[in-house]
């Protein structure tokens, strides 16, 4: 196979990496559109957590304090999280579900559940197990590849 050949196929890779993503994200949030995949997952983050700073926010997520003001007070806003002061140090603020955003993780676990099984239904088991073991191997080139530079 020419430089050429595998080129292009790397291009159609990306491509269909980024359709596939799109298409995934779409099918798996239909129902909430206030929502976006992103706070969705810190969503998800901050039940594992169950408390957090904007420190650890930033950290974690690789955003910086002030995209992390903006990021809070949007779920803020919706309801979905709740600031409270340190006792310890005032000045320190610790961010927390509240029950609606509980309730909208489990809305959406659901939800994912029932898309998945959907999924299921239309691939074989070889199927999935041969597409996480090519994306495995891509995903492990590609970090051996940003870790050299």
């Amino acid at each position: 196979m020419s430089g050429q050949c595998k080129v292009d196929l790397l291009d159609e890779t990306g491509q269909l990496i980024r359709k596939i993503w799109q298409d995934y994200e779409e099918y798996l949030m239909p129902y909430s559109r206030q929502i976006s995949p992103h706070q969705l997952y810190f969503l998800n983050y901050l039940q594992r957590k169950k408390t957090v700073t904007p420190s650890e926010i930033a950290e974690q997520f690789g955003i910086t304090l002030g995209a992390v003001t903006g990021f809070v007070d949007r779920l803020y806003k919706l309801g979905l999280i709740k600031r409270t002061r340190s006792e310890e140090d005032r000045r320190l603020v610790l961010i927390e579900l509240t029950a609606e955003g509980q309730k909208r993780l489990e809305e959406f676990y659901l939800h994912q559940k029932e898309a998945h099984a959907e999924i299921i239904k239309r691939m074989s088991e070889r199927e999935i197990q041969d597409l996480n073991q090519a994306l495995g191997k891509f995903a492990g080139v590609l970090n051996e590849l940003t870790k050299r530079e």
